[in-house]
Parts: structure tokens; C-alpha cells; sequence
């Protein structure tokens, strides 16, 4: 996957991609699967945005089905399952545990029936899923169960209950693994190439103005040309609406912040749990969630006008989440320095606001500018990771009626990730730790294989050629420094922030330091891997 500016400029396309978030990505490479010729430009780099912003979970529709939404649990438990299916190496399956007591919304009796509801529901949940990817029913806890798998978080309940969802191992390769998918169908991408202006002819939208974002000061500057365009621009989705149709306000603002926080892990929590929260008066569930060694918690959602522009302004944001958390769960005696990462992202309403849902996640709007007179232009504004995938093939199904275009039809949610390994990834690992792995460690090889799937041998290929690739770059973490060249040939890594954030785990986990950060930037000023 290089980055070839000039093939952008050079060519016609069917479709251009203005995002490399989860639904760019998804909406490039089901485009591309289906015959459109694709081009991607994302103005930073991918995954650089909201798709950062998450508490890594694979929703299956339980909160929906609070509501008796039955149709919306339906859609979040089919997507679970496309996402087991298609990518089992970066998804994998999660137990929740809600404490009951007493009566009403508490009760164990509402919980039971809940959880009978949500097996009926989600009745074919494993189909086609792997076996060590498949969700089990869900179950009622007694009090010393639940207790053990969260001590000294529910002494006050008399029991519980455990289900299942689903939970990404890393929301960043996600997205490099779906690009570099649409990349192999076809489709041309690029990183920090910003589109800045409209491509008009005759009165009709053409495509857009691109400047590469790593260029000379002014930065040089060339047209992309295609005959749809789907804005999937996150945050900025509605700047770049007004942009292309040149009119204001085609598209609504996110007007909504939502954030997770990220603390040190504990050994004894063996399940994600949900607590009870009281947010200014407001009764609420917050989910605390096991991942890679630290723990999540999330979501806080507060009116916002616009994403903070520095740390100072996110600060009263954090500083109002942490004592929300420190109240719901005043056994972690939690404070604002327990806290090593703040995950903080724009959103289209917070829950609870005039014209918001009350549960669940905000919904998504496809915007047709048909209706304004640009029919060459789609928004996509609000979409969650869970459903991406299904916001793409509407997308796409939008795009091949509009353009004229016979396409094949969508396989994106039974047609696996090219990096999926094949059978069961669990025997995938069990393979790679009992062959010849060149000296690395346990952990170093199942993070690796975990992370690149079938790429996997690739990596090994490189560490069995250098063996000083198979070093750590951080105590603590299974980060080596075949990934930092890997990353630098293969996945259009331009910057040290590209290496650090989303082409390995070191900043999404914690764990850069001085020391990882001097050896990122060392191979990235590398002569051999010099962009």
C-alpha cells in the first residue's frame, strides 16, 4: 500500500471517498469488492479521528432491546456477527456482568427476562462465526459469582447477570486492514491529502480540489475526478458538505462530545461490568471493560459546540467524567492522575439532548444533496463502529443506482478481511507459537498474528532476515521493531504519530515513553524508510 499521488490526479473515477475513518474505509472497500473504480483521500491520517475514540466494543443490541427496539437490536446483532465473521483476528468475544437486587429495574426477575429475550433475538448470532469466536447464552449470576469475577464492585447486590457482545483487539488495524483490502480490490488511497474545494463542470459537482497535507508549504495542490462522492469525513462531514455544494449549513454539526477514559488494569476483574452513574442528576450506565491489560470506562456524553482545540479546553470535560466515575465506583478511589488516556471525540447529539435518543447510540443520517441539487454527493454524519460496515453497503447501493453503474452484489458481511486467517484463529496461534517464530516470545507472537492476521509471515519473514526486528521498542509491551518497518513500506506510515497511535499499540495502550518515541522516530528518519 504506497501512496501515489499522481494515479489520483491521473485517473477518472466512480467514486471518491472524502474519510479514512471506519466508514470510509468500509465504504471504499465495498465499492471497490463490487467493480467501482475508488479512490480514498483523508486529510490526516486514517483512523486518525472519531475511529479513535472508542471503548473497543462490538454492541449487539442489549440496550435496544431496553426499548423493545427489536428491529435496531436485530441490525446491531447481524453486524456483530459480520465483524466476528469477517475479521475474527481483531474481534472477539466479550462477557458483560449487570448486577440485580430487589425490584424494578434491579430486579433479577426484569434481568431474566431481558436475557431471554436477547438469546431469542440474537438466535442465530453465530452463524458462520468461528468456534473460538462464537457467544455463548446468556446467564444469571449468583452473588459469589458475580462478586468474583468483579470483586469489591457489587457487595451491595444480591446477584447478577452475564452476557455476551463482542470487543475489538485494536480499532486501528481495523481500519489499515480494511483499507489495505479496498487497496487490493482496486481502489487508490491516501493519506494527509485534504480535499479543500469543489471540481465543477457545467454546473455539475466533479469532483474535489486536493492538496497533499506533506508538501511544500502551500502544498501542492491537483483535482480528484469522479462521478459520485460520499463525504465520510467524521467530524468534519459537514464543513466538507457546505464545501462541495457551496451552500451552508446542507449538513448538521456534531453538537455532542463523548469521551472514554483509560486506566491501569486489574488482574482480579475478570468480565467487563456496568455501573449505575448519576450524571448532574441524571441516572445512567457506564461500562467498564477489560482491554489489553488496562481498563475502559466510558461513555460520558456533554454538549459541545466544537471539538476542544488543546488539552486545557478538554480538561473540565475530563475533570467532570472522572468525578462522575469516582462516584459510581468509589472502590477504585479513582482520581484525575489515575487516569493515563483520554479518548475524546465529536458526536451529533449527547444522550438526552433536545431531538437525541434516549438510548442506545446516536443514530446515523445519510444525507442525499440530491435535495439540494448536488445528487453527485452523499454525507454520512453519526455512524457507530458497529455499524459501519451495513452504513457502507447503503452507501454503495446509493452510489451504484446513482452512477449508472452494474455492480456485484455486497459480500462485506460474510466475505472475510484478506488478513483473516484461515480456519480458526485461535488454531492460528496455537500454529504460530508451536513452529519456528525466530526467538520471539509468547506474547510477541500472538500480538502479531492477532494484529496482521495471514500478514503474520510476513513479519516473521523480516525478523528470520534482521533479528534485531524481533526487539521490543517498549518494556511491557509486544511491540517489535519489525512493525515500525513494516508499517513504513507497507501501510503508508508517513510520521512518527502514525507509527506510535495507529500503526502499533504503543499509544492506544499506554505505553509509549521516551525511550519508544526516540526509537519510532530513529526508523522513521531512517534513509531506507525516508518518505
Amino acid at each position: 500500500m504506497q501512496r501515489d499521488l499522481p494515479a489520483l490526479a491521473g485517473s477518472q473515477f466512480d467514486l471518491l471517498v472524502i474519510g479514512g475513518g471506519i466508514v470510509g474505509a468500509c465504504v471504499a472497500r465495498d465499492a471497490a469488492l463490487r467493480g467501482l473504480r475508488v479512490a480514498l483521500v483523508e486529510r490526516g491520517d486514517f483512523a486518525g479521528g472519531i475511529s479513535w475514540n472508542s471503548l473497543k466494543i462490538v454492541h449487539g443490541g442489549l440496550r435496544s432491546l431496553q426499548v423493545l427496539d427489536i428491529a435496531q437490536a436485530r441490525h446491531f446483532v447481524r453486524e456483530r456477527r459480520a465483524w466476528l465473521t469477517i475479521a475474527p483476528h481483531l474481534v472477539e468475544p466479550l462477557s458483560f456482568a449487570v448486577p440485580t437486587r430487589g425490584f424494578g429495574r434491579e430486579s433479577a426477575m426484569l434481568m431474566r427476562a431481558g436475557l431471554a429475550l436477547n438469546d431469542l433475538v440474537s438466535a442465530n448470532r453465530n452463524e458462520g462465526v468461528v468456534a473460538s469466536r462464537r457467544l455463548p447464552a446468556g446467564r444469571a449470576l449468583a452473588r459469589d459469582e458475580l462478586r468474583t469475577l468483579a470483586p469489591g464492585v457489587f457487595d451491595r447486590y444480591t446477584g447478577g447477570a452475564l452476557f455476551h457482545d463482542a470487543q475489538l483487539y485494536s480499532a486501528e488495524r481495523l481500519v489499515i486492514a480494511l483499507i489495505e483490502d479496498a487497496v487490493r480490490a482496486g481502489a487508490i488511497v491516501a493519506n494527509y491529502s485534504e480535499a479543500i474545494g469543489a471540481v465543477n463542470e457545467d454546473g455539475r459537482l466533479t469532483g474535489a480540489v486536493v492538496r497533499d497535507a506533506l508538501g511544500r508549504e502551500s502544498g501542492e495542490r491537483f483535482d480528484v475526478r469522479a462521478r459520485m462522492i460520499v463525504n465520510a469525513a467524521g467530524a468534519g462531514a459537514a464543513r466538507v458538505a457546505d464545501m462541495l455544494t457551496g451552500r451552508e449549513g446542507v449538513a448538521s454539526s456534531m453538537k455532542g462530545i463523548a469521551l472514554n477514559l483509560m486506566l491501569a488494569g486489574d488482574e482480579r476483574v475478570q468480565t467487563a461490568f456496568a455501573l449505575t452513574s448519576n450524571d448532574e442528576g441524571r441516572l445512567r450506565r457506564l461500562f467498564v471493560v477489560p482491554w489489553r491489560g488496562r481498563t475502559l470506562v466510558g461513555t460520558a456524553h456533554y454538549p459541545c459546540e466544537q471539538m476542544p482545540a488543546s488539552s486545557a479546553e478538554l480538561e473540565p470535560y475530563v475533570e467532570r467524567f472522572v468525578r462522575e466515575v469516582a462516584a459510581a465506583w468509589p472502590t477504585r478511589a479513582l482520581s484525575r492522575e489515575s487516569i493515563l488516556l483520554v479518548h475524546a471525540g465529536m458526536q451529533p447529539l449527547p444522550h438526552g439532548a433536545p431531538g437525541a435518543k434516549t438510548h442506545g447510540p446516536p443514530e446515523h443520517t445519510i444525507i442525499d444533496h440530491a435535495n439540494n441539487g448536488t445528487p453527485q454527493l452523499l454525507t454520512a454524519t453519526g455512524p457507530k463502529l458497529t455499524t459501519s460496515r451495513a452504513i457502507a453497503e447503503e452507501l454503495v447501493d446509493l452510489v451504484s443506482a446513482r452512477s449508472g453503474r452494474t455492480t456485484r452484489p455486497c459480500e462485506t458481511a460474510t466475505k472475510p478481511l484478506a488478513s483473516t486467517p484461515p480456519g480458526d484463529v485461535a488454531i492460528a496461534v496455537a500454529r504460530a507459537l508451536a513452529a519456528d517464530r525466530a526467538g520471539m516470545p509468547d506474547d510477541v507472537v500472538t500480538h502479531l498474528v492477532r494484529s496482521y492476521g495471514a500478514g503474520y509471515d510476513a513479519l516473521l519473514a523480516m525478523v528470520r532476515e534482521q533479528p534485531e526486528l524481533g526487539a521490543r521498542i517498549e518494556e511491557g509491551s509486544p511491540v517489535v521493531a519489525a512493525q515500525l518497518a513494516y508499517a513504513l513500506d507497507n501501510e503508508m506510515a508517513m510520521t512518527p504519530d502514525d507509527l506510535i497511535e495507529r500503526r502499533t499499540e504503543l499509544g492506544p495502550t499506554a505505553r509509549a515513553t521516551h525511550r519508544s518515541r526516540e526509537a519510532v522516530r530513529a526508523a522513521t528518519d531512517a534513509p531506507e524508510h525516508k518518505r
